[in-house]
């Protein structure tokens, strides 16, 4: 089985707690508001929009990439203000906790932008749009965390500027849904819709997306390294272990294969984001078996971290 979770909808829009954050007033121009008109937020869109430069008839990408912009400077700034709250919170496990989560689903959510980024310009609309909805699900997973533990003015602000910027993420995604369907035919921009609407998306639409199946099956025999009960004779004692071997960022491609014989190991296993391309090869259903006993209410476990094996996708 692979290491990698996969989020499916390529459109994700969410509902944040905006009702703290009053919608400002703008003095948007015409252009910008016809591609903020598509978003669940189009005053903070105009807004956002308003405070850049743009030539004088940017292009669809251009007003994307503007809003991708916002999003990645109030995250820099989010970072910093999350890893205070965790300075902070040496004598208390919740908060700790809850910190925690929040720093690596939000570097999770800046990378995911990173990606996005990297994608437009190469006509994968398709991966900007997945990427995008990572982006946002994982602000979303930092605000619900931080919300356990919202008794200070700090994590309080902190609060309402990752909820600012799940606004900003969820209007990019609207604007990248509509680039990926109308390019830079702004006027023919529509409020998203989505499979609960009515809306199919053809196969094959809009550009990007990862070509080709995965196809065959690793050879055990050649595993980059084997687990097994107990250890020794080549082996090692834990999946954990095996997980921690694999190279930084991925191999250019090259799956890192982790054979795991047949046997019940009772771990907890964490892949984190640059270990990349794992795939774990068991001996079979009922026989390689992986299984934790974390579960919420223990002491320092919440939902995000209760998984036997987690791990975040490329």
């Amino acid at each position: 089985m692979s290491s990698s979770f996969f989020f499916l909808p390529f459109l994700f829009l969410l509902t944040v707690s905006s009702a703290a954050i009053p919608p400002p007033t703008t003095t948007a121009t015409p252009l910008i508001q016809q591609a903020c008109k598509v978003t669940n937020f189009s005053q903070q869109c105009e807004s956002t929009l308003s405070q850049f430069k743009f030539p004088p008839n940017p292009t669809s990408l251009q007003l994307l990439q503007a809003a991708l912009a916002a999003s990645s400077s109030k995250l820099a700034t989010a970072l910093t203000m999350i890893k205070s709250i965790l300075d902070a919170s040496a004598g208390s496990k919740n908060r700790t906790l809850a910190a925690t989560i929040c720093l690596e689903v939000l570097e999770n959510s800046n990378y995911r932008i990173s990606l996005v980024n990297s994608s437009l310009p190469s006509g994968k609309t398709k991966d900007a749009r997945a990427w995008l909805s990572a982006a946002l699900s994982y602000t979303y997973d930092c605000w619900y965390a931080l919300k356990n533990i919202n008794d200070t003015k700090q994590v309080g602000e902190t609060m309402l500027l990752v909820d600012s910027i799940s606004i900003l993420n969820s209007n990019a995604l609207s604007m990248a849904f509509n680039y990926d369907a109308f390019g830079n035919n702004i006027a023919s921009w529509k409020l998203p819709k989505t499979e609960r609407d009515g809306f199919w998306e053809r196969p094959g639409t809009g550009g990007g997306g990862r070509s080709g199946a995965i196809t065959g099956i690793p050879d055990k025999s050649k595993a980059d390294v084997t687990v097994c009960k107990g250890g020794g004779s080549g082996c090692l004692k834990t999946i954990q272990e095996a997980v921690n071997k694999a190279r930084d960022n991925g191999g250019n491609g090259k799956k890192f294969v982790i054979y795991i014989k047949e046997g019940v190991y009772e771990e907890t296993v964490r892949v984190p984001l640059d270990k990349r391309d794992l795939v774990f090869l068991g001996d079979g259903i009922g026989k390689t078996v992986i299984t934790g006993s974390a579960s919420v209410g223990q002491p320092g476990v919440s939902t995000y971290t209760s998984a036997t094996v987690e791990g975040a996708m490329e």
